[in-house]
């Protein structure tokens, strides 16, 4: 109770409204608390379901502001204006995710984990893109990958029913904003390659996914022993088969993303699916609810 009403103290939501469903992006500058109330395995207090959201994490803040600047430098160059406005508002939405993830690695500093070492490979990795292009086409695979993690736990919100509060409504915040802006990159990478061929453009950025998906997984699986070596878990054969239950069979997470991410390969890819509208009206919804609730709370234990 004591870390619930820390929580609402240290919380700020005034921008939670769900905004009118004619605007596509919607930056919302919400602050969760989570640095000020630190939780261990606060996903149902299971270490494999929780450290998989904490390893993404750890990618966040260094990858955000890669994404800003790799669109950030077409925006002037682009004749679109609808186009570079919509990268403007991507890029204060990933501003603000990068705040909070900052403040969420911190509160994994608090809580005795090596943040350091584990963002060291990650900022190393992305440093050593300097092409434009690839940037941007690194850019597209890597907002592929949190678009399909958003889709997956929109579509799925039971996946962090077990969730403490604040680390709930942080990734179904940045859920939402993911999937409000997940077509941004791609439509700048074809307006950026006016003269490119199709099928070029296609080896480009399927090249920049299989170099992103590799890199994700040898660092996450790197970061896993760092995070489970602080909780004194050891990483032998039942906890790798422990997580690949976790992937692949109860909860599946994994199974559920597979397919969308494999239809990235597609010749054609969209990033769109049919279900788009309905999940960010829904999870416009959810976090408009979830915040009026916690405010009603916080009036409540005021007048008391």
């Amino acid at each position: 109770m004591a870390q619930a009403e820390n929580v609402r103290q240290q919380a700020r939501w005034d921008a939670a409204a769900p905004g009118n469903d004619d605007e596509d992006i919607i930056p919302r500058d919400i602050r969760f608390g989570i640095l000020e109330n630190p939780v261990r395995h606060w996903l149902g207090g299971d270490f494999h379901k929780t450290v998989l959201a904490d390893g993404l994490s750890i990618f966040l803040p260094e990858g955000e502001r890669y994404f800003i600047r790799s669109l950030k430098f077409y925006a002037p160059k682009l004749k679109n204006k609808q186009l570079a406005d919509e990268i403007n508002g991507y890029a204060v939405q990933e501003a603000f995710h990068t705040r909070e993830h900052e403040a969420y690695n911190k509160a994994l500093v608090k809580l005795g984990y090596d943040v350091e070492a584990m963002e060291a490979p990650v900022k190393l990795t992305l440093g050593r893109d300097k092409k434009p292009v690839f940037r941007l086409a690194v850019t597209c695979a890597i907002e592929h990958l949190t678009a399909t993690l958003s889709t997956v736990t929109l579509r799925h919100p039971e996946f962090l029913e077990d969730a403490a509060p604040a680390y709930r409504r942080l990734w179904m915040w940045h859920a939402l904003e993911e999937l409000e802006h997940k077509a941004v990159a791609l439509d700048v990478l074809k307006a950026a390659t006016p003269n490119t061929p199709a099928w070029q453009r296609y080896l480009l950025r399927t090249m920049a996914f299989n170099a992103v998906a590799w890199q994700f997984l040898m660092i996450t699986l790197r970061n896993m022993t760092i995070f489970a070596k602080a909780d004194g878990i050891k990483t032998g054969p039942i906890f790798w088969l422990k997580m690949v239950k976790v992937l692949f069979l109860s909860p599946g997470y994994w199974r559920k993303c597979a397919p969308l991410v494999l239809k990235y390969y597609l010749p054609g890819f969209s990033p769109e699916n049919k279900d788009d509208d309905e999940l960010i009206h829904k999870g416009r919804a959810w976090l408009y609810t979830e915040f009026e609730a916690l405010k009603a709370d916080t009036a409540a234990e005021q007048a008391g």
